[in-house]
């Protein structure tokens, strides 16, 4: 019976969940997003997922960066930029919902809202945001870069290649077309065909002379 003499507040704390579990929580959804989704670089291009993140890096810093700021708190969903960067990207409203934004109607419109304020829970989360996208742009910026050194690199080896066997068609061709420096001996030419089957007449049919033969064959 003493339990029910409890203060509340003491049995709120004990039914509800630890604000940090709250926390590790949405943590673990942000990342999940950030990695599965927002990187998702099997149907899109590295450059395209950079400009995702460099608009939700833009979006979540300014809330971050300037609490007091309202015009940084409210993005309508409808607006052609923020289409573009994350409205159509894959995982860029999953994001926005990740990281602490809500969907509000105003005056017939519908916007992502920030509402919370500094020091809760929300908040830690939007800074965690910022923090994940931070990385992801490190990691999708140095993959472009090396793809770039790649591309000079092949690039570089390809005008080798040609240039190797420009030179060696020219060496063939010098090679080739070299004036000869010694007399020539005059080759007999061969035998015309009309000329050998004079030369088989005159011999005969049996290899021997044109002239007499060794009698008649006995008969007998």
């Amino acid at each position: 019976m003493e339990c029910l003499q409890c203060p509340q507040s003491l049995l709120v704390f004990a039914v509800a969940p630890p604000q940090e579990a709250k926390f590790q929580e949405a943590r673990k959804a942000l990342i999940k997003v950030v990695n599965w989704q927002l990187n998702d670089d099997k149907h899109r291009k590295l450059e395209q997922i950079f400009d995702t993140t460099q608009f939700l890096q833009k979006i979540c810093k300014n809330v971050r960066d300037h609490p007091s700021e309202d015009k940084y708190r409210k993005i309508r969903i409808t607006n052609a930029t923020f289409g573009r960067h994350v409205r159509d990207a894959p995982g860029g409203e999953e994001f926005m919902h990740a990281a602490g934004w809500r969907v509000k109607v105003v005056e017939m419109e519908k916007y992502f809202v920030f509402e919370h304020q500094p020091g809760g829970l929300e908040w830690r989360v939007l800074e965690e945001a910022c923090a994940e996208l931070d990385k992801l742009a490190a990691l999708v910026d140095g993959k472009i870069k090396r793809g770039q050194g790649d591309k000079k690199a092949a690039a570089e080896r390809m005008r080798q290649e040609v240039r190797a066997a420009i030179e060696e068609d020219k060496a063939q061709r010098e090679v080739m077309y070299q004036p000869l420096t010694g007399p020539v001996e005059a080759q007999p030419l061969p035998p015309s065909p009309r000329s050998r089957l004079a030369a088989q007449r005159q011999q005969g049919p049996f290899g021997g002379g044109g002239g007499g033969g060794g009698g008649e064959m006995d008969m007998e």
